[in-house]
């Protein structure tokens, strides 16, 4: 038995690679020629595709009677890995990238049935279950890999994004800005304040202003977020000026019982900017008012 599943596999297969291979590249092109064909150079598609088409065959060869067990660190799994990493990269979508060795799945059991093997019933079903494992395991492997390298690319996005999010802007000697726009949630407000801070420290700077015109909603978990941010700022000397909270913003908080007194709030930013320079001894004069 393991004689004859070893012949109708892996020695069969090295006898039809080269047609399989074609058929193989014809099934692929048909499929990506609209949409990846400019990103993927056909020859090295070729090339990869041999590749893993001969790794298949060496899996049967060590596997000619058992069903296959990916481990981590073959070669196959690496190649898989590799493979799928650089599509999700290129922004393949996962049923184009899955499709990449469903395809091959196709090709060989169409051949399969077209070969004299297919008299042998009880050998057929050997070779396509065994097909059938390794191909649906591949698939599976792809698509695992697909999406972690698209979620670590969503996250990588999303720190930068973040990171542009929350600038601290140098208006004046001594004197901060940081607009805050968008959703405060908790791991913005540490990155806020993180950034707050080391630019206080950098800069020597005596007065901070927190502008929140941008924040869409002000609640008690937002003011939370904030009030933090603003206490961290006075332990290193700098005073806090709030500026950007609308009517109805203001009236929420007072309803929620949120307490703002500790911390000087002015309606517009252009309020708040007046406000800051005055407490670095600096003032906005007209020019033909100037000394």
């Amino acid at each position: 038995m393991t004689e004859a599943v070893d012949f109708n596999v892996a020695r069969w297969l090295e006898a039809q690679q080269e047609a399989v291979l074609d058929a193989w590249m014809s099934d692929i092109v048909s499929r990506w020629k609209k949409n990846y064909l400019h990103v993927v150079d056909t020859e090295h598609l070729h090339l990869q595709s041999r590749q893993l088409l001969e790794e298949i065959r060496k899996l049967f060869v060590e596997n000619p009677n058992e069903f296959w067990e990916p481990t981590p660190d073959s070669k196959i799994v690496v190649l898989i890995r590799s493979l799928s990493t650089q599509r999700a990269k290129q922004g393949f979508k996962p049923a184009d990238s899955t499709f990449y060795v469903l395809s091959l799945k196709r090709v060989l059991w169409r051949r399969l049935l077209q070969d004299r093997i297919a008299e042998n019933k009880v050998a057929l079903a050997t070779c396509l279950a065994m097909i059938e494992n390794v191909i649906d395991r591949l698939t599976l492997l792809i698509y695992e890999v697909y999406v972690e390298t698209r979620e670590r690319l969503i996250a990588q996005q999303s720190l930068s994004l973040l990171e542009l999010s929350t600038p601290v802007v140098r208006l004046w000697d001594r004197v901060l800005m940081v607009p805050l726009i968008g959703v405060m949630d908790t791991q913005r407000a540490r990155q806020t304040t993180e950034r707050l801070l080391e630019a206080i420290a950098k800069y020597e700077a005596t007065v901070a202003i927190l502008d929140v015109t941008g924040v869409p909603v002000l609640d008690t978990s937002v003011a939370g977020h904030i009030m933090k941010t603003i206490a961290a700022a006075q332990m290193l000397g700098a005073r806090v000026v709030m500026t950007g909270i609308s009517p109805d913003g203001a009236q929420t908080l007072v309803k929620l019982g949120v307490d703002f007194s500790v911390v000087t709030t002015r309606a517009t930013l252009r309020a708040g900017v007046a406000e800051s320079l005055l407490l670095v001894g600096k003032r906005i004069v007209a020019v033909k008012d100037a000394p």
